[in-house]
């Protein structure tokens, strides 16, 4: 006869994916109430109900879980932006609209903003790029939209390939190397002129760019 132990037992009785969907859920609240200094693995593992040797059964290091966490979170805006691009759009305005809220939301996800301002590179870019799962998903949307364009794109341009370039782009939007990159409007302009044409076969005329047009 096996005699159960008093007390939860290890995982806190729950799958492990589930456990480990707990206590992301717990990250993200700990991490708005409490800021990232205080949300500690302990408060962290406390907040989702679980110990703290269990929390390190998940994720081995606080680095491991705060990379799954920028994962969850822009994992989820970019699901955002798929429901508000659906179909009928064109591909230039689906690459359009996405690299605008790429640059105008995302980078100012407020999660995202107070993880990556205590790394060493201190942005939101560089929190996305340094994970390759992340990199992966991104990329794989954009491949997907590309490969229903169809004859929308350039001659021989391979969809993957057209997808690396907008998640390259949308990476130097989000480390603010364009002017102007939190005005919409601007952003539409640039991705219009300069990002559009090597995607496209029938890309927009050019025209100003970085001083609105008159």
């Amino acid at each position: 006869m096996t005699v159960r132990r008093r007390g939860r037992p290890p995982g806190g009785g729950n799958p492990p994916e589930h456990a480990r969907e707990l206590l992301l859920r717990a990250a993200e609240r700990s991490f708005a109430r409490r800021g990232y200094r205080a949300s500690t693995m302990q408060v962290i593992a406390r907040e989702a109900g679980y110990t703290r040797a269990v929390i390190y059964r998940h994720f081995a290091t606080r680095g491991e879980l705060l990379d799954a966490l920028v994962v969850r979170v822009a994992g989820r805006r970019m699901a955002e932006i798929a429901t508000r691009l659906e179909p009928p759009h064109r591909p230039g305005a689906l690459v359009t609209e996405a690299l605008v809220i790429v640059a105008t939301e995302v980078g100012q996800d407020p999660l995202l903003r107070v993880i990556s301002e205590h790394t060493d590179d201190g942005n939101v870019a560089a929190l996305i790029a340094r994970s390759a799962t992340l990199s992966a998903v991104l990329a794989g949307h954009f491949e997907i939209a590309f490969q229903q364009a169809g004859n929308h794109l350039r001659d021989g341009l391979r969809p993957g390939d057209a997808a690396r370039f907008v998640l390259s782009t949308a990476l130097g939007l989000l480390l603010g190397l364009i002017p102007g990159v939190h005005d919409a409007e601007q952003v539409r302009r640039y991705v219009r002129v300069f990002v559009l044409p090597a995607l496209l076969a029938d890309p927009p005329p050019a025209g100003p760019v970085f001083t609105a047009p008159r």
